[in-house]
């Protein structure tokens, strides 16, 4: 029950009508007896440093920061973790009395979703996209083995940006357009798209299409909303081997709960509550 004791949560982003977060967190709230409660807030870019002065000022205990604010909120913040500092972008932040801290739970939701597959971490590995999920996605190949690092981006610049930090930091890595990154992607033994494309509602689009997938490599699309993208199908019909951003999701959500709170999330509670999320969210549509 909601009363004036209840600790806020919640989620900042534009957009985020298409969070099942929400869902997820206040499932696992109910089921660990704990008095939170769990939100979501369209904020647009202009907008985030009222929104975070204003969690501030109502003593939230912590938000997630989705799309597009990975990276500016940052320097919005009072202090960052070791997470945060080395990729370079902060996805959840923490009110330390009155003082925010910022982590990055993306990098590990990545890793534990990619730990159950044997990985070619000798190969080369394709990200799509250049942004703070991007970011995430390269620390987390890197804490794997990875070496090679190709990033594919519609601004080519951005892509490059990006190539050049990871070669800063002793590895391989390469940039390109999202066109090119169509035609190299046959080379790459994992690819993981780290861009909104096929999200709801655009679930017809896909940044690799079937005759562009290796059929020995492995997919992780970070969009989970549909769970199966247009991407992931693309990548069954390949004969890949397929990741769900459903899994990303659920494993950074629960570092995140954890950070809140200090109890341990209850991981598989908070999966069927976000797919059943989903499943409800498409019979309405």
């Amino acid at each position: 029950m909601i009363n004036s004791c209840t600790r806020l949560c919640c989620l900042i982003g534009h957009p985020v009508k298409h969070s099942v977060s929400p869902q997820m967190h206040n499932t696992a709230f109910r089921e660990l007896g704990l008095n939170y409660v769990y939100l979501a807030f369209d904020v647009k870019e202009e907008e985030l440093e009222d929104a975070v002065k204003g969690l501030r000022t109502l003593g939230v205990a912590g938000f997630n920061i989705t799309i597009p604010h990975k990276i500016r909120i940052m320097q919005l913040l009072n202090k960052l973790d070791p997470s945060a500092e080395r990729a370079g972008a902060v996805n959840t932040v923490v009110n330390e009395r009155g003082a925010l801290k910022g982590y990055n739970t993306d990098v590990y939701g990545i890793e534990r979703a990619l730990r159950r597959f044997r990985l070619p971490s000798s190969e080369q590995a394709m990200i799509i996209g250049a942004g703070g999920a991007a970011r995430a996605s390269i620390i987390a190949l890197l804490n794997l083995g990875f070496e090679k690092i190709l990033i594919a981006n519609r601004t080519l610049k951005k892509a490059q940006s990006l190539a050049d930090w990871i070669k800063s930091m002793g590895f391989s890595a390469d940039a390109c357009s999202l066109e090119e990154g169509r035609r190299r992607a046959e080379g790459c033994k994992l690819v993981v798209n780290a861009t909104p494309i096929g999200m709801h509602p655009n679930v017809d689009e896909t940044p690799l299409s079937r005759d562009e997938i290796p059929s020995d490599s492995i997919i992780l699309d970070l969009v989970y909303n549909p769970p199966r993208t247009k991407l992931l199908e693309e990548a069954e019909k390949a004969g890949a081997r397929v990741i769900s951003g459903i899994e990303v999701l659920v494993y950074q959500g629960a570092e995140a709960f954890k950070l809140w709170t200090g109890r341990e999330a209850p991981i598989e509670i908070m999966r069927e509550a976000a797919l059943r999320a989903l499943q409800e969210g498409e019979a309405e549509r």
